[in-house]
């Protein structure tokens, strides 16, 4: 339930956007899997968090840390007026265009979700371009895993189980990931 949520955030927010202390960073999808743990993450590191969920999840997230809630079921985030040092979509329902008003100046548009035009505007803001797309994953697992477990075994990351499964219900537990819904991780459980 920890490594590859874990891994992610960590990788996006600190590798990728080497998130600081004092900025303000959006989190959308605050609630998955990559999402709480990037809201852990980003407080653990001394940033300001506005998170991204909906109604259902907003007490979660404010579990987690959360400074400022978006209910996205309410209003769009890009449209609040507020701008941020980096916006982090772990769920790729966001894009850079809709995003840009939001950034700051040299604010890091981030996302877990590659897709070609993606990768396009990561290429082409990388250079003369204040406001940057930030994508693609290349990570030192066991570096990563090692500062995960320093993070957890010091009380200052947790995981988020929404549901367990058995190996054999592995389906329905695929279905349910499917919805796009869930909270935190769904972990199967294997048994001999």
């Amino acid at each position: 339930s920890v490594v590859d949520g874990a891994t992610t955030a960590l990788f996006f927010l600190k590798e990728k956007a080497g998130i600081q202390k004092g900025q303000k960073v959006l989190i959308n999808g605050a609630s998955g899997s990559i999402g709480t743990f990037a809201v852990q993450l980003a407080k653990y590191y001394g940033a300001e968090v506005t998170c991204v969920c909906s109604t259902k999840n907003i007490e979660l997230v404010k579990s987690l840390g959360a400074d400022k809630i978006v209910d996205y079921t309410k209003e769009d985030f890009a449209e609040t007026g507020f701008s941020y040092d980096i916006i982090f979509d772990t769920v790729g329902k966001s894009s850079f265009g809709s995003c840009k008003k939001a950034l700051k100046s040299k604010g890091k548009y981030v996302t877990t979700v590659l897709t070609l035009k993606i990768a396009l505007l990561s290429l082409l803001t990388r250079y003369g371009s204040k406001k940057k797309v930030i994508s693609g994953m290349s990570l030192n697992k066991a570096e990563a895993l090692n500062c995960i477990r320093d993070l957890i075994e010091g009380g200052n990351l947790k995981t988020i189980i929404d549901r367990k499964y058995q190996l054999e219900d592995l389906p329905a537990a695929h279905e349910y990931v499917e919805k796009r819904h869930k909270v935190g991780n769904i972990v199967i459980k294997v048994s001999h």
